[in-house]
């Protein structure tokens, strides 16, 4: 769907280009009532047949054997990502899992400011020691 997209950008993009600057390309010695509306097909032409081509080439086994490769590696890089994020999560909650209940109160007291952060190491020291 994006190169449907992109073809028809292009193609408005011609067409004003066209509109503004006169015909396409060199006079074609039909006249000046003819150059202009030849010079507009044979553009028009050229826009609709590349968009032909490019819809065959994607529509073809060898295009999508193509995108069925793009999209298995643009799936394997997330499922790459999320396994990493997955894994950190997993070992902060096994850390938080293993905490007692008074390291629990500690980082609680750390997070609200109550204590500072050498506080908060002397006493985690203290209960890591029990």
């Amino acid at each position: 769907m994006k190169m449907v997209n992109a073809a028809l950008y292009v193609a408005v993009m011609l067409l004003l280009i066209l509109a503004a600057c006169g015909p396409a390309g060199p006079a074609l010695g039909l006249g000046p009532a003819l150059d202009p509306i030849v010079g507009l097909v044979l553009l028009l032409a050229l826009v609709f047949g590349g968009f032909w081509v490019v819809k065959s080439a994607v529509r073809s086994p060898a295009g999508q054997a193509i995108e069925r490769q793009l999209s298995g590696t643009g799936q394997a890089v997330r499922d790459q990502f999320r396994a990493g994020t997955d894994d950190s999560r997993q070992k902060h909650e096994r850390e938080v899992d293993t905490a007692s209940p008074a390291e629990e109160i500690l980082r609680q007291r750390y997070a609200r400011g109550e204590i500072d952060r050498k506080q908060y190491l002397e006493m985690m020291a203290d209960l890591k020691q029990r």
